[in-house]
């Protein structure tokens, strides 16, 4: 297929994300959210993927699931509550990728009997979830232990002293209405901890200083499952099943 060709066939779809098809010739994606990307491919950068399995959620148009290719990946499934069709009907069979992607919810995850995944990317989606405990929870589940797992978010920016999590409603948030879960770094630590995922890396799109306190900014981080960890911590408490954790 030529140029022209290429560009009549991107022509027929809407994308979000930029990604480079010849090159000369890119996705018509969404330029301000490219800056925004950059952590998560320096995160990328820290993760070994070759002959993994690795689950991208919110996967767009695949920006995450075709670098993991690249890099050697054995198996590749992308999930996202609205599919691309750009990328199922012309990036995928272009590239002759093995991609493989499913309309779906990460609420739904556990039903489809995928896992355990070796590396699951989670990035630009966590903020816009109402429930976030219970989406790392599944995400935990779905990793195997010694896992990686790149969580990119919005976070809100404060001294860090205690875990926050803000969760503002409407006209309230700093983004738009669907953003409603800002967790603080320290916040995000603790809990992605409390669901067996270590830290392993952090990176910040832009650095936390007194004058951005209260402003959102954008992080990576770069997390291994340990098991041993998440039995740190009473879940069957949490989860109403018991009440062993608290005597009197």
């Amino acid at each position: 297929m030529d140029d022209a060709g290429i560009q009549a066939e991107l022509a027929k779809y809407k994308f979000y994300h930029v990604i480079p098809v010849t090159p000369t010739i890119s996705t018509p994606g969404v330029q301000e959210f490219v800056p925004l990307q950059t952590i998560v491919h320096q995160a990328i950068d820290k993760v070994d993927f070759a002959g993994k399995r690795v689950l991208d959620i919110g996967c767009r148009d695949g920006l995450y699931c075709f670098e993991a290719e690249k890099r050697g990946a054995a198996e590749i499934t992308g999930i996202d509550n609205c599919l691309s069709l750009g990328a199922t009907e012309f990036l995928i069979p272009f590239f002759q990728s093995r991609v493989r992607m499913r309309e779906g919810s990460l609420y739904e995850l556990p039903e489809y009997g995928l896992g355990p995944f070796d590396v699951v990317i989670f990035a630009g989606v966590l903020y816009h979830l109402r429930y976030p405990f219970s989406a790392l929870r599944i995400l935990s589940d779905s990793l195997g232990d010694g896992g990686t797992m790149i969580v990119e978010t919005a976070i809100i920016c404060d001294p860090n002293q205690a875990s926050t999590l803000y969760c503002p409603v409407g006209k309230e948030s700093p983004y738009e209405w669907s953003s409603c879960t800002f967790f603080n770094l320290k916040g995000l630590r603790d809990t992605l901890r409390c669901f067996g995922l270590v830290v392993t890396d952090e990176l910040l799109l832009t650095p936390i200083r007194p004058e951005f306190y209260g402003a959102v900014i954008r992080a990576a981080f770069v997390c291994r499952k340990d098991a041993a960890v998440m039995a740190d911590f009473p879940h069957d408490y949490w989860l109403g099943k018991s009440h062993k954790a608290w005597q009197f």
